[in-house]
């Protein structure tokens, strides 16, 4: 399912996940696990087949500087459902209460109108336009810089 989800035109265009998307870069994805800097996640629907619904995660989590960044993506099938949203604001409101950050920030492309919905409605701001702010594959992007604060 994680590799029948990675292979969707949106997740390649907007994340970072290895294009063409293959079983061992999902069987990476699941060893990688958490570190001192990340915390990868899956959304998985309870009950009849467990499809991924997408994934969240925290990244360049900083806890000297109490910040860090978080990303998601959601599955085709899972999309609209308020899937993402939930699982954002859930991830966000644990790091800023459990890990005592002071600042998540989440960046998306000014076109990515869903993602920027997404962000709204987990409680971040939006911020500034950020110019070739993120790299994927060798190519750099405009973002939007978004902000959760406690």
């Amino acid at each position: 399912m994680l590799v029948r989800a990675c292979v969707d035109p949106l997740i390649a265009r907007y994340t970072a996940v290895p294009v063409p998307y293959t079983p061992e870069d999902a069987r990476r994805y699941v060893d990688a696990g958490r570190s001192a800097t990340a915390l990868p996640m899956a959304a998985v629907e309870a009950g009849g087949e467990g499809a991924v619904l997408g994934a969240v995660g925290l990244h360049a989590v900083s806890r000297a500087r109490r910040r860090g960044e978080i990303g998601y993506w959601t599955a085709p099938w899972a999309r609209g459902r308020g899937v993402a949203t939930e699982a954002l604001a859930l991830l966000s409101h644990w790091a800023l209460e459990s890990l005592g950050l002071r600042r998540l920030d989440l960046y998306a492309e000014p076109e990515n109108d869903a993602s920027h919905g997404v962000a709204e409605r987990a409680g971040f701001e939006r911020g500034e336009l950020v110019r070739s702010g993120i790299a994927l594959r060798g190519r750099r992007y405009d973002v939007i810089r978004f902000t959760l604060k406690p």
